[in-house]
């Protein structure tokens, strides 16, 4: 299986110490699951952490770990590699969210069949425009039994 977290998706493993962190770590033992985003995904999550810091009860520190622990699950894809489907995942797009799109419409070409991971309505709905699956947290973790 092979999903594509958008930065809520890691933002929230971060701030709530939750059930997003759990298919984090649960994948870290298991292996299951493939994540993959794109680059700019790091920069993303780094440019908010006054933001997550706030919203958290962990220290600077901790939050770094943990991210480091998360990112070291995810293969980072260079904007190169899908920059030809950035215009037509524009189009179909909540602002923000179209790399996301870009690199699964890049990964289809590819033969695989990539699930974009958000609990964002807007994005997960846009996505039936491009045929590209997206799952919310809630159903996937219900998926691997870890609810």
């Amino acid at each position: 299986m092979i999903i594509i977290p958008d930065a809520n998706s890691v933002i929230s493993a971060l701030i709530k110490k939750g059930r997003a962190l759990d298919l984090f770590e649960w994948n870290d033992f298991n292996k299951e699951i493939k994540f993959v985003a794109p680059e700019n995904l790091s920069l993303e999550i780094r440019r908010n952490i006054s933001s997550i810091l706030k919203k958290s009860a962990l220290s600077e520190l901790e939050i770094t770990e943990l991210l480091d622990k998360i990112e070291s699950g995810i293969e980072f894809i260079p904007a190169s590699k899908f920059e030809k489907f950035l215009p037509q995942a524009l189009k179909v797009s909540p602002p923000n969210d179209f790399p996301y799109i870009a690199l699964a419409l890049f990964l289809k070409t590819e033969g695989k069949e990539p699930t974009i991971l958000s609990n964002d309505k807007d994005l997960l709905k846009s996505l039936s425009k491009v045929n590209v699956k997206g799952i919310s947290l809630h159903k996937l973790l219900s998926e691997l039994s870890l609810l």
